[in-house]
């Protein structure tokens, strides 16, 4: 007996998000790829009338309205990633942007901790350069190193100030 796509997709998504920490965008692009691969139809009941973006909507609406997906938690662990990695807070957001997070979520993740350490940025900018041995540079090439790790201006110049 065939098993109805809803609940197949449902499990398919709680089985990826026991072996992996996704996004809502990643968990719907996987979602995606199960409904357009051939082997499913074999196995699941899919009505001709259903709407498959709608369908992949209420599933991870359900998901989230189960706390399964966890997204604040994973933008969490990977905003502390990559700050450890020592990249600007420019490049972070961009770096989680790509992971699929929501953009409002990101600039409010961020904004929290500029809130915490108004310095982050300087203190990531100051590890950088200690790490990479940037510090006997003289200042042009020092700045232009630091702009190409997309620094900000303003924490390039304090740090050059120090």
């Amino acid at each position: 007996m065939k098993k109805k796509i809803d609940d197949y997709l449902f499990n398919e998504a709680v089985k990826y998000l026991g072996k992996y920490p996704a996004t809502k965008k990643k968990i719907k692009n996987h979602l995606q790829k199960k409904i357009n691969n051939e082997k499913i139809n074999h196995k699941v009941f899919f009505p001709e009338d259903i709407n498959k973006d709608i369908l992949i909507r209420d599933i991870i609406l359900k998901l989230d309205d189960l706390n399964i997906i966890g997204e604040s938690d994973y933008l969490e662990s990977m905003f502390h990633y990559y700050q450890k990695s020592l990249f600007s807070i420019k490049k972070i957001k961009n770096k989680l942007y790509q992971k699929g997070f929501d953009k409002k979520k990101i600039d409010e993740h961020i904004y929290i901790q500029l809130q915490e350490n108004p310095e982050l940025e300087i203190d990531i900018l100051k590890k950088y350069i200690q790490k990479k041995k940037l510090g006997d540079l003289e200042i042009n090439e020092l700045k232009k190193k630091l702009y190409q790790q997309s620094f900000s201006e303003n924490s390039i110049y304090k740090v050059i100030k120090e």
